[in-house]
């Protein structure tokens, strides 16, 4: 299963780099980054291991660029729906649910793309994998996005303190990262009532999820 995967994204055709990436795009999504060898990935990619060393040096660096590749384009698409977010609001105030959209709507829409899934998996194997550099990676490259976005959720929400704040934004995270390494499970689950290739249907049950925990008050802080 995880070869054919492989294959289908191997185009002989395309220059080295791209090769080895793709293979190991493709096979860290499916086995992770720690039991990913750059031995396997070679022989995906067809290429020799001095290739791999070549243009990147480590299985690190390597890890980096995978992540790059995607991550860079995706926060441009967020910070420009931010941006267009918060020209519509102007000195008013800012729809929460607008916030929340430019955040998770880029990454939902790579459903839309022949290697969608398996970046969807890769980015939610971030949470679960115990690959440090893995998960070093992928925080380094998201600052770009943190602080605009924080900025953006306190004028959503501006009653909120800036506890509550990041919690609540680590728990919305969670939400879009199960949603995309879980994506299958609950395909099978629900006997393919509920798929993630609905990206419409699905961006519209996560923000209006998200939104919702995020204006909610626990019972006992709002006791206290």
């Amino acid at each position: 299963m995880i070869e054919s995967n492989v294959s289908d994204v191997n185009d002989s055709r395309a220059p080295t780099k791209d090769r080895i990436l793709d293979a190991a795009e493709a096979l860290f999504s499916e086995r992770g980054f720690e039991a990913t060898s750059l031995r396997t990935i070679t022989a995906a990619a067809e290429v020799n291991l001095a290739a791999v060393n070549y243009h990147f040096h480590s299985k690190d660096d390597l890890i980096r660029a995978v992540f790059a590749r995607r991550i860079g384009p995706l926060n441009q698409k967020r910070l420009e729906s931010l941006k267009a977010c918060l020209d519509a609001a102007g000195d008013g105030p800012v729809a929460l649910e607008n916030v929340i959209r430019a955040f998770v709507e880029p990454v939902l829409l790579l459903r839309r793309d022949p290697q969608g899934a398996a970046v969807g998996r890769l980015f939610g194997r971030t949470y679960a994998d115990p690959s440090g550099a893995a998960r070093r990676t992928f925080f380094d490259l998201m600052k770009e996005v943190g602080r605009p976005f924080t900025e953006a959720f306190r004028r959503a929400l501006p009653g909120l303190n800036q506890v509550d704040l990041l919690w609540k934004m680590h728990f919305s995270i969670g939400v879009m990262a199960h949603t995309l390494a879980g994506a299958e499970h609950l395909t099978v689950i629900s006997g393919g009532l509920c798929d993630l290739a609905d990206v419409e249907g699905t961006l519209d049950r996560i923000v209006a999820y998200i939104a919702a925990g995020m204006r909610a008050t626990p019972a006992k802080l709002n006791r206290s």
